[in-house]
């Protein structure tokens, strides 16, 4: 695998140097030219904590809710959440021509590849259900638990969403810290968190170590994690007593799960790590665009090319990973959560003018719209055009602008040309 990923790292400098030296395609905004190929990165269903209750409970005064699955599992409001997600797909593939919604052109039109998590592998049986109802449909994953490396590339354990290191954040607190301490405790003074030491509990970050750089990251990864469970439980749809012992709404969640959006920001999302842990599927995503412009690409692109759009169901890190690699921000106060349960990231593929375009956006569930399992409110799903940086400005850029770019961000070091071979699964 080294040496094919040296091969690629070459040849993508190579074609990258090519398109270099031809002229550039000028910028356009999209217009109704044919939209050829979308791929859709999306973050599986609400699930539960990959801890069980008694490992959070150390970092709150009264013991964490019980759920109706194991740990990091898909939940039944989670398949039903996917399930209505799936349908709004079905709506918004059938208004951009991408597929008719009719069974028989179903496997030839749409492509749904799923980690091998069991959450993921269940969110890929919901994501089907939704998008073809009516249908026999059928999705693409390697058996349970086994590594795949397009989600998670060189990577022997990854039961957990929020592994990994990183950085120490530059400014102590961070926005939201405070509050997340005072909803886990009920208070947050030292005397406060002197008592529940004494109780055994754990503070976010120990008094005496609130100086100590490397004491600061690790606090700021829990509390990621922590703000994110507490998202969980409200997306569940837990009664309002039973999310974060009563003391949050909505509109605080949505402030606290900003930390795990800081973490990831810090951790996942920033260079290197996220050409180390990202380029692969990139390049894949790459390829799958190469391909529907006819191009010949240097990796194996994730479906045949009669494929007009492909979904992977991936995880929070896969999103940060990606989102890294294309400099992309989407945050938006609609939805605070950058990561969401069924959030994604879109690249389409459109000819304009006889010109391959590539646009990239985001579609976010709200929290609200994730509490009731209900996407059938425009509003239910945040969507936003982001500019790719080798077009500033634009909503959409030239395929060979991109792959010149991208020569430069994608770690051919970290890259399989392969994929493996996924078996169907019904």
């Amino acid at each position: 695998m080294a040496r094919a990923s040296m091969l690629f790292c070459r040849v993508l400098l190579g074609v990258a140097a090519t398109l270099g030296g031809h002229a550039a395609a000028t910028a356009t905004t999209p217009d109704d030219g044919e939209l050829r190929v979308r791929i859709v990165l999306m973050r599986h269903g609400v699930r539960s904590p990959t801890s069980a209750p008694s490992e959070l409970s150390v970092y709150s005064r009264e013991p964490w809710p019980t759920w109706p699955v194991a740990p990091g599992v898909l939940t039944e409001h989670g398949s039903e959440g996917l399930r209505a997600l799936g349908l709004r797909y079905r709506q918004l593939l059938m208004a951009d021509a991408l597929w008719q919604g009719d069974c028989a052109t179903l496997d030839r039109n749409v492509r749904v590849i799923a980690d091998s998590t069991p959450r993921n592998r269940a969110s890929g049986e919901a994501l089907v259900r939704g998008l073809a109802p009516a249908c026999n449909g059928r999705f693409q994953a390697l058996p349970a638990d086994t590594n795949n490396p397009l989600f998670h590339f060189g990577a022997k354990d990854e039961g957990k969403d929020d592994s990994g290191s990183m950085a120490p954040p530059r400014d102590w607190p961070p926005p939201a810290f405070d509050a997340l301490q005072q909803v886990l405790l009920g208070c947050q003074d030292e005397a406060c968190l002197t008592q529940a030491m004494a109780r055994g509990r754990r503070p976010l970050l120990d008094p005496a170590k609130a100086g100590d750089p490397s004491a600061r990251a690790k606090a700021l990864k829990t509390a990621g994690s922590l703000s994110e469970n507490l998202m969980l439980g409200y997306a569940q749809g837990f009664a309002l007593s039973h999310v974060a012992w009563g003391r949050a709404d909505g509109a605080l969640i949505g402030q606290l799960i900003t930390l795990h959006n800081l973490q990831f920001a810090l951790a996942k999302k920033s260079m290197p790590a996220a050409a180390q842990m990202g380029s692969n599927l990139l390049s894949h995503m790459l390829a799958t665009l190469q391909q529907a412009a006819g191009e010949k690409p240097v990796a194996t692109p994730l479906a045949p090319a009669s494929t007009r759009t492909v979904f992977l169901l991936g995880h929070d890190t896969n999103l940060a990973n990606i989102g890294g690699l294309l400099d992309a921000d989407w945050h938006d106060a609609r939805q605070p959560d950058d990561y969401p349960p069924g959030g994604a990231l879109v690249l389409d593929l459109r000819r304009t003018h006889g010109v391959d375009m590539v646009s990239l956006s985001s579609a976010m569930p709200t929290l609200e719209a994730l509490r009731q399992a209900n996407f059938t409110r425009d509003d239910a799903l945040v969507r936003r055009s982001m500019p790719l940086p080798p077009c500033p400005g634009e909503t959409s850029c030239p395929l060979e602008k991109v792959e010149h770019w991208l020569s430069t961000r994608i770690d051919g070091t970290s890259v399989d040309a392969d994929i493996p071979e996924m078996p169907w699964v019904q």
